[in-house]
This record gives C-alpha cells, sequence and structure tokens, in this order.
C-alpha cells in the first residue's frame, strides 16, 4: 500500500513528478476505506488515492479494491456532464487500483465542516441539487448502464453495512428495511453516486466540487437523494438552534433537485424518506455510526428513522416538520 514515504516513488514513476524534486505529503482524512494522501510539489498539487480491502472500523468490513478504478472513471465522466464541478483525474493505476487527482486549493473546506459550524448555506444546498439533477439526467442510457452495471462495490459498502446490518439490529423493521434494499438492487434508472453527503462536498469562494465517487452505479436514483437528505436531518438533531438552517438547505437541495430532472426521474416522496429512515437508523445501528452523534441524538434519531421507515409521509413538506419536531425547533 501506498504511504507518505512511497508516494514520491509513485509520482515519479507516473511521470507526474520529476526525479529528486522536493515534496511535502500529507495524510488527509475524511475516509475510512481508502489511503489519502496530499501531495505539494513543484508544479504538482495532487492527492493520491488507494483502495483499501479492509475498512478502517471497528467491525470487519471488507470491499473489492477495484472500485479506485470505477471512481477514477466516474469522474471522468462527471466532468464532462458536470464541468468545473469535479477535480481532474491525472492518472489511474487499475494493477495498483490507485489514481491521482488534482487538490483543492488550501482555503476550501467540506461543506460537513461547515454545517456542523452552524453555517447552514442553502446556496450550496441548491448548487449540490442541481448538480445531482445533471448527473442523473445526463446518465439514463444504455451505454452508461453497461459500463457502470457492477454493484458490488455498492452492495459492500451501502447495502451490507447500512439495511442488512439494520436488518440483523432491528428484525422487527426487517422486512421494512428489506424492501427498501431490494429496490436499491433492482432495475437502475441511471448512474448513482452512493456517497452523496456534505463531507465529499468541498466548498471554496464561489465554487464546489464533488469528490468520492467509488460506488458509483447503474441504480435507483432516491439513494442519493435520501443520502444527502439523511446527512442534513442528523445534523438538525445534533445543532437543534440551527435546525431551521438545516431544513431549509434540505428544501433547497430538493426543490433544485426536481427542477433539474425530467419527469422519470422526479423525486417520490414517500420513497425517499423511507429511505431516510433507514440511513438514519443506520447512522446509529450500522457499521458506520455517525460519529458526531450523543446518545440522546442517537436516540432521537433512530426513534426518527424508524418512523420514517415505517410510515413515510407522502408529501416532503411532512417530512421536514418531523425533523424539525424532533429536533425541537
Amino acid at each position: 500500500m501506498l504511504t507518505a514515504a512511497t508516494v514520491g516513488a509513485y509520482l515519479e514513476q507516473k511521470g507526474l513528478l520529476a526525479p529528486g524534486g522536493q515534496i511535502e505529503v500529507t495524510e488527509l482524512g475524511g475516509g475510512v476505506s481508502n489511503v489519502v494522501l496530499g501531495v505539494e510539489a513543484d508544479g504538482l498539487s495532487c492527492v493520491v488515492k488507494q483502495s483499501l480491502p479492509r475498512l478502517r472500523v471497528a467491525d470487519e468490513w471488507l470491499a473489492k479494491r477495484e472500485r479506485a478504478v470505477t471512481e477514477a472513471r466516474a469522474l471522468g465522466l462527471a466532468a464532462v456532464l458536470i464541468p468545473g464541478a469535479v477535480p481532474r483525474v491525472l492518472e489511474l493505476d487499475s494493477e495498483a487500483c490507485s489514481f491521482t487527482i488534482e487538490r483543492a486549493p488550501a482555503d476550501w473546506r467540506t461543506w460537513k465542516d461547515e454545517l456542523l459550524e452552524e453555517r447552514a448555506d442553502e446556496t450550496v444546498a441548491h448548487r449540490v441539487g442541481a448538480l445531482l439533477a445533471a448527473w442523473h439526467a445526463g446518465t439514463t442510457d444504455a451505454a452508461t448502464a453497461e459500463a457502470f452495471a457492477d454493484r458490488e462495490g455498492f452492495d459492500q459498502l451501502r447495502i451490507d453495512p447500512y439495511y442488512r446490518t439494520v436488518m440483523r439490529a432491528h428484525p422487527d423493521l426487517a422486512d421494512a428495511v428489506a424492501a427498501y434494499a431490494d429496490r436499491l438492487l433492482g432495475a437502475g434508472r441511471c448512474l448513482v453516486h452512493g456517497d452523496y453527503s456534505p463531507k465529499n462536498v468541498l466548498v471554496g469562494p464561489g465554487r464546489l466540487w464533488l469528490i468520492d465517487f467509488e460506488v458509483t452505479h447503474f441504480g435507483e436514483p432516491s439513494f442519493d437523494l435520501a443520502f444527502m437528505l439523511n446527512h442534513l436531518f442528523l445534523k438538525a438533531l445534533h445543532r437543534p438552534g440551527t435546525a431551521a438552517g438545516y431544513i431549509a438547505c434540505a428544501q433547497a437541495f430538493w426543490d433544485a433537485y426536481a427542477a433539474g430532472v425530467p419527469g422519470p426521474l422526479a423525486p417520490d416522496a414517500r420513497d425517499a424518506l423511507g429511505q431516510v429512515g433507514c440511513l438514519m437508523v443506520a447512522r446509529v445501528d450500522g457499521k458506520s455510526p455517525a460519529e458526531y452523534l450523543s446518545e440522546d441524538e442517537r436516540s432521537r434519531a433512530r426513534s426518527l428513522g424508524r418512523r420514517l421507515l415505517t410510515e413515510p409521509p407522502g408529501d416532503i413538506g411532512e417530512g421536514f416538520a418531523a425533523v424539525g419536531k424532533a429536533s425541537g425547533r
């Protein structure tokens, strides 16, 4: 596996770095499934990413390393569909399951960090919704479906650790959760990002990038909608004083998405909110619990998630109101 000590030689081998040049390497956080190294050198500012076979979590969690190849291919497609909204791919090493992309400027931050500091920017939320709509709308064709037909990585990194783990932890919810999981693994409609969350939105002055496309696959678009909504809803439970701002961001995200997709991809509130319920319980009792939630917040998230899962509202506004009530707003 690549390390801070070996990445310089790797980049020299790829022709991206002059031999013997001075470099500064930083081990970047923000994920449990990859080695991620930031590199600064004369004429080069990049991030090198390599997939891990075993994720860095308490429970055993294995995943195929070829997801790095999928991510690089998806970034290349995104650069065409949503130009300027993703980093450029500089190289791909399929054998090493690694790739190199351009690095965001030093003053850019993740949207997750901004939200946790109670800066709920509806402009960012609207842009994130519009970009997702363009990504989904532009990837409904048969050629794209064939190119990204493999869902093994999605199953290993989302279905099993989230849905099946919740089914084991809460047997009374198993049938309801299984129905949503089956839908996600059923006939696809467009490319799904699979990790569409605030931590994977890098925000800079007047610009943003979407990153982490490693579980991209041809599948069910409601997953991306639910994944983002779930993160915004959890922030509302965690920071009740800013709950109204997070819910406003959720509304802006939803509205921008709904306005940007064609009729066949129009979002269904009941389906999306039911998926949110699955994911919310999973972020409490799954393999990847939300690290910032207190025990009381975990309890409220579990209760709200169960309610959304078993009795999802048919109107998105009712869903937002339920979140506001659960946050004490």
